[in-house]
């Protein structure tokens, strides 16, 4: 089997692969061994880089992609995803990115691309898998691979990300987000932003938002189906537009995020465009690829065909 991926995939050119050891709480940082002895394996000459912060981990893609080297694989979460394919990006490199997927929450590697969750598996379609076209976003003056969100998505990742920072809390894993949840629904539903909306030119009123998510794939947040039609590669931002709604509809919307059923609620709305702008008078949260940002103004348009993705043959 290994043979013949090889045989049709070609020799790579002295690959590297991405490790953030800090992915995963920290659970990547035991894969470094397993990772080097299935390269072994595999007998491919890839190298382990492990990086412990975005601007190590840019620095070493750069350098990588100026080598010739390729493809270049980002083994860890979302952040390192993103982190990753910014990096090539930002420097026009035409390389293609391989990705294991290592992080908690995984959802560009699983739901968008499909990619194997088998270590072994995965880094087989990492270095000899199809290279394949996916589109990514410009997003200010950064990047956006697969979602982003901000209202209640938001508000849950920056209270989550203070409570484990301030060491105020003892919940870890999915519980401290769903923990999260109905502390912002309880006591701070207020805060929910307002925002005006405008896709590709159409204004669509200024009004409190539940969510308000940009999606080139289906899934966000660990699994939650916002899109569930979203296709990273039709050109097209998903779009979910889910007004402010009374607090025990909003526990209901919840759970149904992460089936799709969400998009019954009469507040729920799914639009496509191309460009889409996200305004407010006052500063907001918003999480991008799982990555944490604050400003008055998102302005996020679609590049077609914009990363080349290793994918399964």
């Amino acid at each position: 089997m290994i043979s013949e991926i090889r045989a049709q995939a070609g020799t790579a050119y002295r690959p590297l692969i991405i490790l953030n050891p800090g992915a995963n709480r920290g659970r990547t940082s035991s894969l470094a061994a397993t990772i080097r002895g299935i390269l072994q394996d595999l007998g491919s000459d890839a190298e382990v880089a492990a990086t412990w912060d975005v601007a190590d981990g840019r620095r070493a893609v750069q350098a990588a992609a100026q080598d010739g080297r390729r493809p270049i694989v980002a083994c860890g979460g979302d952040g390192t995803i993103h982190a990753t394919a910014s990096s090539l990006l930002d420097i026009g490199a035409p390389v293609p990115l391989g990705i294991v997927a290592a992080g908690s929450g995984n959802d560009y590697a699983g739901p968008t691309l499909h990619l194997p969750r088998d270590l072994r598996a995965a880094l087989e379609v990492a270095l000899y898998g199809r290279p394949q076209a996916m589109d990514v976003a410009r997003l200010n003056d950064g990047w956006l691979i697969n979602s982003f969100g901000t209202g209640i998505d938001a508000n849950v990742a920056w209270d989550v990300r203070d409570m484990v920072e301030s060491g105020r809390t003892r919940v870890r894993g999915q519980a401290l987000y769903t923990v999260s949840a109905i502390k912002q629904i309880l006591r701070y539903y207020h805060r929910l932003p307002a925002l005006a909306i405008t896709v590709d030119g159409r204004h669509w009123g200024t009004r409190r938002m539940l969510l308000a998510a940009v999606m080139i794939g289906p899934t966000a947040g660990g699994g939650y189906r916002l899109t569930p039609q979203a296709d990273p590669r039709d050109g097209r931002l998903d779009i979910l537009l889910a007004r402010r709604m009374p607090q025990a509809k909003a526990f209901l919307a919840l759970p149904l995020a992460k089936t799709g059923y969400h998009t019954w609620l009469r507040e729920v709305q799914i639009v496509r465009g191309r460009e889409v702008t996200i305004e407010s008078a006052e500063l907001v949260h918003a999480h991008a690829d799982g990555e944490l940002v604050s400003a008055r103004t998102f302005a996020i348009h679609i590049v077609p065909g914009g990363l080349t993705v290793m994918v399964p043959r």
